[in-house]
């Protein structure tokens, strides 16, 4: 079936890919699907200062928070983007009306993710953000990866951006 010299190639070939995937392993410690999840603190808190504008003034709360977040998602995300990406946000759902406390949706063009925010007006033109939880998706729906979803049982309220017009609007 072999002749000498075919088996010996056979068995260097085979100590090569051994030795590569031992190397692997010694080298990341842990195989990929071993890997812990990355550890994203429960509550982390951001502060932006709004530039003080004409056209502020004439806003919402809502829009403000809306543009903030949109300008900030990067500082915001608990995680970098992937492949020298950017985030952007989809959309908004803010709960029950409310633009204080919300979930948006955002991306790099790769991987997706949500949070639930809590924004903190009291000290304008400076807003605070607490990260309430962390969201990936799942098959079907958004699986909880950190952090407590107080809100998901509350009427929600979408938005997303209207491109013609530049402005966040109501889908529902």
């Amino acid at each position: 079936m072999f002749n000498k010299k075919q088996f010996y190639i056979l068995i260097i070939l085979i100590l090569i890919l051994i030795g590569g995937i031992l190397g692997f392993w010694l080298k990341y410690d842990k195989w990929p699907w071993q890997r812990e999840e990355v550890s994203v603190p429960q509550s982390t808190e951001t502060t932006t200062t709004q530039p003080s504008s004409s056209s502020a003034a004439s806003k919402e709360p809502r829009e403000i928070v809306m543009e903030d977040v949109a300008a900030r998602i990067g500082q915001l995300s608990p995680e970098a983007a992937v492949l020298g990406g950017q985030w952007y946000v989809l959309r908004y759902w803010l709960i029950g009306g409310s633009y204080s406390t919300f979930y948006v949706e955002y991306e790099d063009g790769h991987i997706m993710r949500k949070l639930l925010l809590t924004a903190n007006l009291s000290k304008l033109p400076s807003i605070s953000y607490k990260v309430n939880a962390v969201f990936e998706p799942g098959e079907s729906d958004w699986i909880l990866k950190t952090g407590q979803d107080q809100a998901s049982a509350l009427p929600l309220i979408l938005f997303e951006l209207d491109q013609a017009t530049g402005r966040w609007t109501q889908k529902n």
